[in-house]
């Protein structure tokens, strides 16, 4: 099978070596806290971690004297194992807390607004005594084949491997294929982490798959399988049998994601525009001053934000019909596939708050006739047809029988919009809010209404049904529901929120309702017709708050999906290291790579607390191991998103937590967010950073408007309306940046032209903190591509070592290389660089190149 399947067969390996402390099973730690402080006492207290699944429930800890909680994990597998306590789990009063005792030096971010505790399990290398000439401490080498970080097979023919020594205790690592002729193939020094070398590559595997080793050395020291140079019996306890499932489909690596904020992203049909049953938000101009008070608005700063929250009650009118209408703008950038936030009928113009999953909204869609006569379309009242366009009977209706479910004229608009985008070469993503539904869903009115005597009891987390009297049909169920003697639910905001949550069941993970209803969703949407050929639905499924959702029924969705589609790619939304939702290959094929965006923040963002070369490296490294490396490749690397500020008002507000004091209206109240335009210079900044993101591993990802150049801090003016040339003019400052567009679309470009960008294999080529320089290569077979980065504010020059020999272009100087649309009549075509007949080539000779670059300067050197 070839690596570019992006599917690996279930392969197995028997892995050779001497060193028995690679190949421990791990080893068991106690974990304990002292909760006499905490008022009211904890209920319950379970722990979660990267060692079972992040789980709130597979690990509950036992209250010994007093108030000191405690449980014994078995075999963890040895290294820096993350975890947190959870105060009683599954209840509306639950929470994560860190280890209050644990090593601070070992905290990492939660990707949320905290941090994981962490402690080393086995032997701490920064314990061990110092390394010594001509030595191997092989009781500190870390390597275990069953961990798909250290060994993840690409196809039956390629691993990447990871090998982990004492730093500076070893001088090589070779991958050692086959005997009795082997093929060594040497292993680069990548990284360090916390007192370990790291060691790793993409290796070819021995015909058999089965005879290979590492060869390790330190001067005259020279550590082998066996003292003979031989394989050792593969009948002993150092034999290990690895299986790999992973699935990941062969599209997602080339991948060039573009995220759509339906409602803010183009108006291209006013005849769907809201207002009609939206009594708390207004129709806004396009083009209106984003600060400013709008007729019908409340005048004065003060009723931004707060007051009467003018900024919170806008609607645009951006819809289906603007996308559509955009699709050649999105080939013209360079962009192949696109995320949509949620499209579903819903109340807000966010649409996190689903009302009907099987429906699309009707102010993205087409105006449903039920809303001239003053209501909205929710279930069981909207005129539907058949896939094929013709109406059903006036009589018909909808049940929560999937049989029963036909199409709205937004439902179809959505499968053409999705038809015409997989014809100019898109791929789409819809998202999929399955842990929650909003208050408007049916089914919960239902619960409000019949209380436990309503067929969707089950459904909800309902906390107290409350007095009996109260089941009934009221005008304003919440004068009474969510309040004493009233009906009381958990939801995803809070006790008796917006946004109620789905009932879990520990088998299942959903209770039996909303995992039959979800999974028959993504039948619907993922092959309309019901035939898996004819590839009429969506490519996969974006899921969001993806934690919250028990990992049974992610496993069984994953079922679902991929039986509609076997190509569909599904991706969650989780903030910190994901390893338990997608290692196993049951669940995930990826998710949006927060734990991407936070260093290259770090990194590129910051000024007085910039992350150092040698650490962003690190980080990099870490990153490309956290997953097997076909899941690595899939992974929606992003800077920003609708959760977080725009990338551009990064750069204005930099040395600030990752998502934090980024709104105005409340986390920066005490440390004001700068809300003006970048300067030239940040902008340069900018695209040095979206150079880096198209051509790291993973798959980019630009969320709508930054290739403009539009700028905003968190919610909501990160959701401003798109700056379209034809709908403006805009507030003073305020347009389409066509420089900032044509940075993007080069480096767009580039990485779609350039193979060794999507699929190579990583690797360090210079670091030097000093100079604040830093390069990489990236190789894919014979085809290699290096990346040269001045984060200085100053010229320098990047000696690049250990590089292949020939000549290069620097695809990122436009001097040399044009970016063009090909003249085809294909309407699926994306822009190409071209390279300039007279443009200037550097020669590499001996494994060297200089590369001189200006002050935040970009290289990317490809062979012509």
């Amino acid at each position: 099978m070839s690596i570019r399947s992006r599917s690996t067969r279930a392969l197995c390996a028997l892995v050779c070596l001497a060193f028995a402390s690679s190949l421990h099973a791990g080893a068991d730690h106690t974990f304990e806290i002292d909760t006499a402080d905490f008022k009211p006492q904890p209920k319950t207290m379970n722990l979660a971690g990267d060692f079972n699944g992040w789980s709130i429930s597979a690990t509950p800890m036992k209250l010994a004297a007093g108030h000191k909680w405690s449980v014994t994990v078995k075999d963890i597998e040895e290294g820096t194992r993350y975890y947190k306590f959870v105060v009683d789990a599954g209840t509306p009063e639950q929470k994560w807390i860190n280890d209050p005792k644990a090593d601070k030096s070992l905290e990492v971010s939660d990707g949320n607004t905290g941090n994981n505790s962490g402690v080393v399990v086995g032997i701490d290398p920064m314990k061990l005594p110092p390394a010594k000439a001509n030595h191997i401490n092989a009781e500190a080498i870390r390597f275990n084949a069953g961990d798909t970080n250290d060994f993840s097979p690409l196809d039956d023919k390629t691993a990447r491997v990871r090998v982990r020594t004492q730093t500076g205790d070893v001088e090589t690592i070779a991958f050692v294929a086959g005997e009795p002729s082997a093929d060594i193939q040497p292993l680069r020094r990548l990284a360090t982490e916390r007192g370990l070398d790291v060691y790793g590559g993409v290796v070819a595997l021995p015909a058999d798959a089965k005879t290979w080793s590492f060869a390790i050395t330190d001067g005259t020291a020279v550590l082998k399988t066996t003292s003979d140079g031989k394989p050792v019996d593969v009948t002993n306890d150092n034999a290990l049998t690895v299986s790999s499932v992973i699935d990941v489909p062969a599209w997602t690596a080339d991948a060039n994601w573009y995220q759509i904020f339906a409602e803010r992203f183009r108006n291209g049909d006013p005849s769907n525009d809201p207002g009609d049953f939206t009594a708390y938000e207004r129709l806004i101009a396009w083009n209106a001053d984003w600060f400013k008070a709008q007729p019908g608005e409340t005048p004065g700063d003060e009723n931004f934000f707060q007051g009467a929250g003018n900024v919170w009650k806008r609607r645009y009118g951006g819809d289906l019909a603007g996308v559509r209408e955009k699709l050649p703008y999105l080939r013209s950038l360079g962009i192949n596939a696109i995320y949509f936030n949620p499209i579903f009928e819903a109340e807000s113009m966010h649409k996190y708050d689903t009302a009907d999953f099987r429906h699309v909204d009707d102010n993205f869609g087409v105006r449903d006739p039920v809303a001239a006569s003053g209501q909205k379309p929710v279930l069981g009242n909207r005129e539907l047809f058949n896939l094929d366009g013709l109406p059903v009977a006036a009589d018909y209706k909808e049940t929560e029988d999937p049989s029963t479910w036909k199409w709205t004229k937004s439902d179809l608009l959505f499968l053409e919009l999705l038809k015409d985008a997989h014809a100019q070469g898109f791929r789409l993503v819809i998202d999929g809010v399955f842990n929650h539904t909003g208050r408007a869903h049916p089914y919960f009115q239902d619960v409000l209404k019949n209380g436990k005597r309503s067929k969707y009891a089950e459904w909800f987390e309902i906390t107290d049904f409350g007095d009996e009297k109260n089941w009934r049909e009221m005008a304003d169920p919440y004068a009474v529901h969510g309040k004493p003697g009233g009906i009381q639910w958990h939801a995803w905001d809070g006790a008796n929120g917006h946004l109620p949550n789905f009932k879990e069941d520990a088998a299942r993970g959903l209770a039996q309702g909303p995992r039959d209803h979800i999974l028959a969703i993504a039948k619907r949407w993922g092959d309309p017709d019901g035939d898996p050929k004819t590839k009429d639905g969506i490519d996969g499924w974006r899921l969001d708050a993806a934690n919250e959702v028990p990992h049974a029924f992610w496993i069984d969705f994953r079922t679902a999906v991929r039986a509609a589609n076997p190509e569909a790619y599904i991706v969650g939304e989780l903030w910190g290291p994901s390893q338990a939702w997608v290692n196993s290959g049951k669940e995930f094929d990826a998710v949006m790579n927060y734990q991407f965006a936070m260093p290259a923040q770090e990194f590129f963002v910051n000024k007085e607390k910039q992350l150092k070369v040698s650490d962003f490296n690190n980080r990099l490294v870490k990153v490309w191991f956290m997953y097997p490396h076909a899941a690595s490749m899939a992974m929606q690397n992003l800077f920003d998103s609708h959760d977080t500020d725009r990338l551009a008002s990064m750069f204005v507000n930099p040395d600030r937590p990752y998502d934090g004091a980024n709104r105005p209206q409340d986390n920066a109240k005490d440390r004001p967010y700068d809300m003006r335009a970048p300067t030239a210079e940040e902008w340069q900044r900018l695209l040095q950073a979206v150079a880096f993101q198209n051509t790291f591993i993973g798959a980019p990802m630009t969320y709508y408007g930054n290739e403009a150049g539009m700028w905003g801090a968190d919610d909501p003016s990160d959701r401003q309306p798109f700056v379209w040339d034809d709908k403006g003019p805009y507030a003073p400052g305020v347009e389409f940046n066509k420089q900032i567009f044509e940075g993007f679309q080069r480096f767009i470009a580039i990485r779609n032209a350039l193979p060794a960008l999507r699929e190579g294999t990583f690797y360090p080529v210079a670091i030097d903190d000093a100079a604040n320089t830093y390069a990489f290569g990236r190789e894919l077979g014979d085809k290699r591509v290096y990346v040269a980065l001045n984060r200085s504010g100053e010229t320098k020059t990047i000696q690049l070592d250990g590089i292949g020999d020939g000549a290069y272009v620097d695809f990122a100087d436009p001097k040399s290389v044009s970016i063009v649309m090909p003249d085809s009549p294909a309407i699926d075509q994306r822009p190409k660089p071209v390279v300039a007949k007279d443009a200037k080539a550097m020669t590499a000779t001996g494994g060297k190149l200089s590369v001189t670059l200006p002050a935040y300067g970009t290289a990317i050197l490809a062979p012509r």
